[in-house]
């Protein structure tokens, strides 16, 4: 089995493995963009994201690579090489399970290209990879209905609505 790999590239992406000694300040301005931060954390979980712990998200993603041997990448233009976001698989709980999920976080002034279904698509052609995995989770806020018409067209589907870190949530998966 080929080990997953650390560096990933579409027709007009290419994802590595999140480097956080040189990209603490694109995170940290992704993170502190209410747009982005506002879904993810809204108010009553913290809201936008100060440099520091933006530094911790990114520490979170080294140590999940180095635990698992697979996580998130950095996604960047090809042409250019400008700052998209993140996307990845990581280990997750949902239901009390143990799951790998798929997510992106893209900056705002990205949205709309279809970059955040390209990369997904590109990820998920590696879960295979991970043994013994047979479908990968993903959810989104009820109220997202970009990041959840995204998961559709990567061809995940809706399992079930939940709570989950104290957000109204629907969770989709898809196999692999």
């Amino acid at each position: 089995m080929a080990p997953f790999p650390t560096t990933l590239t579409t027709d007009r992406l290419v994802a590595t493995r999140t480097d956080l000694a040189t990209e603490l300040d694109d995170y940290a301005a992704l993170f502190a963009d209410p747009a982005v931060a506002g879904p993810m954390w809204p108010a009553h979980l913290g809201g936008v994201r100060t440099r520091e712990q933006s530094e911790q998200f990114l520490a979170h993603f080294d140590a999940h690579w180095n635990a698992h041997g697979f996580g998130p990448w950095t996604v960047r233009e090809r042409d250019g090489g400008a700052f998209v976001g993140q996307v990845g698989l990581g280990h997750t709980i949902v239901a009390g399970r143990a799951e790998v999920e798929a997510g992106f976080i893209l900056a705002h002034d990205r949205w709309g290209r279809g970059y955040a279904t390209e990369v997904t698509r590109a990820a998920l052609q590696h879960a295979p990879s991970l043994r013994g995995l047979a479908s990968v989770v993903a959810f989104a806020t009820r109220d997202n209905a970009r990041a959840l018409a995204t998961l559709e067209r990567c061809g995940f589907a809706h399992e079930a609505d939940a709570v989950m870190f104290e957000l109204d949530v629907t969770i989709l998966r898809v196999a692999v």
